[in-house]
């Protein structure tokens, strides 16, 4: 009992260590105006908006070390030892997965008072602390983000390393199904390797409701692995000790598409994307209990097939042209025989849309135990339906047309598929 005890507690701690980030970190070294190091001084690092406080003693060579820390801030920090002036670095902020380095020098004590310095809270890309090639994402950057489809995807192109195609995001030149993403430590990859290489269309979670995104691409840190394209670590909003409420609404349709061109005009099938969503961040007890939730709800319309069947059979088709080889009067034959011998309706085959609504839900609950302690409980729930039209790949097991000695596929200008 006690060995299947120890083996299940293994398996579950190496599946928790896979391409988890999470947290930042903090380190640096305290000395004197001689420059020699300060043995037990103390570091106090106070998470502003939340009160959360992280704490940490110099050792002999004058060193500290916060890791675990809450990504975002702003952090204010104190450094004080008997004897010596405190010194504090208000406004610092840290990035999710990297560590900010932050020295601090310690006068001898000619007065009470703290000297408060002003200085850039973003973390150097030339440090030791750098671990690898790393693109980290601040909120505030996710805000800024142009995103259409407002996708994970397109806040993690920002990483330089990365490339677009048609079914996700591929990095460091690798297939875009090698990539692992995770969600405050939970997986929130495409388990099935089937389609793009995220759920929901490339949005399991709102964008709303993201504080912080990492993509890595070659880490040399042991608290990243199984994966060979690129570690995406994201972690979602949480309460501060401020109540925030916000509310937004996305709206797109086919009439703002054009339906133009030189010589013509395209027929437009109905679309229509709008997506209603709101967040709430509030403290259930200052300092100590915060919660957070996000709701989107999405209402979309998107067309089917945009091809249109031919009205005679001496119309052209295929080109430039909009129409293709089969004609209405064969298609709908087809459906009549398909209704009258079988009771099946195909549907449309052409000028039809399919409703595809969805929604996102996130809470998040954070605990402030103590400067040692602290819990957080997130629930999340995406219900998301899209509409595929059939696979344009050609098999033996797979209907197809010859034509002047050529194949053509069920999504080739020479066939029509039904709704």
């Amino acid at each position: 009992m006690k060995k299947l005890f120890l083996l299940m507690l293994s398996i579950f701690a190496c599946c928790a260590a896979d391409a988890q980030v999470t947290t930042s970190g903090m380190n640096g070294t305290v000395t004197d105006i001689d420059g020699q190091p300060l043995v037990g001084a103390t570091v106090i690092a106070v998470h502003t908006p939340s009160g959360t406080q992280y704490g940490a003693i110099t050792n002999k060579n004058g060193d500290y070390n916060l890791q675990g820390l809450r990504t975002g801030g702003p952090y204010t920090v104190t450094f004080s030892f008997v004897g010596c002036q405190s010194v504090e670095f208000p406004g610092l902020m840290l990035s999710l997965g990297q560590t900010l380095k932050r020295d601090a020098v310690l006068k001898d004590s000619q007065q009470l008072e703290a000297v408060v310095i002003t200085a850039d809270g973003k973390n150097s890309s030339m440090n030791v602390n750098r671990a690898g090639a790393v693109t980290s994402i601040s909120n505030e950057q996710i805000e800024l983000m142009p995103s259409v489809n407002r996708s994970m995807n397109d806040i993690m192109r920002l990483t330089p390393q990365a490339s677009s195609t048609t079914s996700g995001l591929a990095i460091g030149g690798g297939n875009y199904r090698q990539s692992y993403v995770t969600v405050d430590g939970a997986a929130f990859n495409n388990m099935f390797g089937i389609g793009g290489n995220l759920p929901a269309g490339g949005s399991p979670i709102s964008l709303d409701a993201l504080e912080q995104v990492s993509v890595s691409v070659t880490p040399f840190d042991v608290r990243q692995s199984g994966f060979t394209g690129g570690a995406i670590n994201a972690v979602t909003k949480s309460g501060t000790n401020d109540l925030k409420v916000s509310a937004y609404l996305y709206s797109k349709s086919d009439q703002l598409q054009g339906d133009k061109y030189d010589g013509g005009k395209l027929s437009l099938s109905e679309m229509r994307n709008t997506t209603l969503g709101f967040s709430v961040g509030a403290p259930i007890i200052k300092n100590k209990l915060f919660v957070f939730a996000n709701f989107e709800r999405e209402w979309n319309t998107t067309p089917g097939n945009s091809r249109l069947a031919r009205t005679s059979e001496s119309q052209d088709f295929g080109k430039a042209l909009q129409y293709n080889r089969p004609t209405t009067a064969k298609l709908d034959e087809m459906s009549r025989f398909l209704i009258d011998s079988y009771g099946y309706n195909p549907g449309a085959y052409q000028n039809y849309s399919v409703k595809t609504p969805g929604y996102k839900l996130m809470a998040r609950v954070d605990w402030n135990i103590n400067r040692n302690h602290a819990l957080n409980v997130r629930f999340s729930r995406t219900q998301n339906k899209y509409s595929s039209a059939p696979s344009s790949s050609i098999s033996p097991l797979n209907a197809k047309y010859a034509y002047d000695k050529d194949t053509y596929g069920r999504t080739s200008n020479y066939a029509m598929y039904f709704q």
